[in-house]
């Protein structure tokens, strides 16, 4: 069914619900998503007027289910995520699809904060399990900041449902997430991790977010989505400043840009998705038009080794060869770093070697591997795209890595 839905020339998603939780019952510093199991009827309410208003996709009220956040609730991620999701297909009633929503854990993975990439990749795994099997149609990832995390989510949700993955950052007026990530790197990550559908939510108006969606529309072939709030609410009154005739206003020249799935964030109501629908009906989306080359990227640097030619394996013979030889590289001005992994290396030692260049290093990455089991414990420490090359390993194998990790084979 989602296949058929990105077929048509728009399709619409829903707009907030912890904004409206809040005007029926829910109490500063409580949690949204408990009302699923205290207040049911209320949250489908919710939901069931975005149905009628014409949301194709509605997401569950499950943002920050997980298992961290839960903890000392009294309830477990299966009760909140099943409930969660159970309320939404109610609601749809069959007219629309049901979006298992995930969002940030509330604690950021190493560097920026106390997490692992594996404890992170397990609650988001805990989370996606639950939703699958209480029937949700896709994943929607969405308010991320890191790419990091983002990869962590989209893999847990890959490598253990069937189900598609939707994905959104959220960038401020800079242009970038709070962790600096580019919205080019985003988009090229998260195509390359196998994401359906990308774009941004929240934070800003829509006619702040235009410049930084442009940039994600050149950065990817996959359908864009963007979701922004309704501007910003009034410090007394709470109320958001921009309107659902306004909101649709700003929002119609994302046809042209060739976006294909609207809706909205804070702030927004089912009034804003009567007007987006009316709005966009009498409008065509744009042909994307995607820039050429073969990207690479990190967070913050993006680089393109189109013409690239790869190098033989240099000789280096220790962890501290590899990291000095790739860190003289990046001292010496180049744009892309080769890191060479030497089959001798243990995973212990490869991620030690990248974790090293990383934190002094920000330039893209080019590994080339002896073996894959060196090469996967490299990548599984890299939060952009990096590219791969593998002499120990057959063609397909290497397509298979570089699919679950992000990268691309050179």
């Amino acid at each position: 069914m989602l296949n058929e839905l990105l077929e048509r020339e728009f399709v619409f998603f829903d707009g907030a619900i912890g904004f409206l939780l809040q005007k029926r019952g829910l109490q500063p510093g409580q949690r949204p998503d408990i009302m699923n199991v205290t207040a049911p009827e209320v949250v489908e309410d919710i939901q069931r007027k975005y149905a009628e208003a014409g949301s194709e996709i509605i997401i569950t009220n499950s943002l920050g289910a997980n298992a961290r956040a839960l903890k000392g609730t009294g309830y477990t991620v299966e009760e909140i995520v099943g409930a969660a999701v159970g309320i939404t297909k109610r609601a749809a009633g069959g007219k629309a699809l049901t979006a298992l929503d995930i969002g940030p854990i509330g604690e950021f993975i190493k560097p920026f904060g106390t997490l692992t990439f594996d404890e992170s990749y397990a609650l988001y795994k805990e989370q996606a399990i639950a939703g699958e099997a209480a029937g949700a149609d896709l994943v929607a990832i969405e308010t991320m900041s890191d790419l990091y995390e983002i990869k962590a989510a989209i893999r847990a949700v890959r490598e253990n449902t069937r189900l598609p993955v939707f994905v959104m950052m959220t960038f401020d007026k800079s242009g970038r997430t709070f962790t600096g990530c580019r919205p080019e790197s985003f988009a090229i990550t998260a195509e390359r991790l196998g994401a359906a559908a990308l774009g941004i939510n929240c934070s800003l108006a829509p006619g702040e977010i235009f410049p930084i969606a442009e940039k994600i529309v050149k950065s990817t072939s996959l359908p864009i989505i963007v979701k922004p709030n309704a501007g910003l609410p009034n410090s007394v009154t709470g109320v958001y400043d921009i309107g659902p005739e306004e909101f649709a206003r700003q929002m119609a020249p994302y046809a042209s840009l060739g976006v294909k799935i609207v809706g909205g964030c804070c702030g927004t109501t089912p009034e804003f998705i009567k007007e987006l629908r009316q709005t966009f009906s009498g409008l065509k989306p744009a042909a994307v038009r995607r820039g050429g080359g073969l990207p690479i990227c990190t967070s913050l640097q993006i680089e393109n080794i189109e013409n690239y030619q790869a190098e033989a394996n240099k000789k280096v013979a220790s962890p501290r060869e590899s990291i000095n030889d790739a860190l003289e590289q990046s001292d010496n001005g180049s744009a892309v770093v080769t890191v060479t992994l030497p089959g001798s290396l243990d995973a212990g030692e490869a991620a030690h070697v990248i974790h090293s260049i990383q934190t002094q290093s920000d330039r893209p990455l080019i590994l080339i591997a002896d073996t894959a089991d060196v090469l996967t414990a490299a990548l599984h420490e890299i939060p952009g795209s990096p590219a791969i090359r593998c002499p120990g390993a057959g063609r397909q194998a290497l397509t298979e890595i570089a699919s679950k990790y992000g990268a691309v084979v050179i």
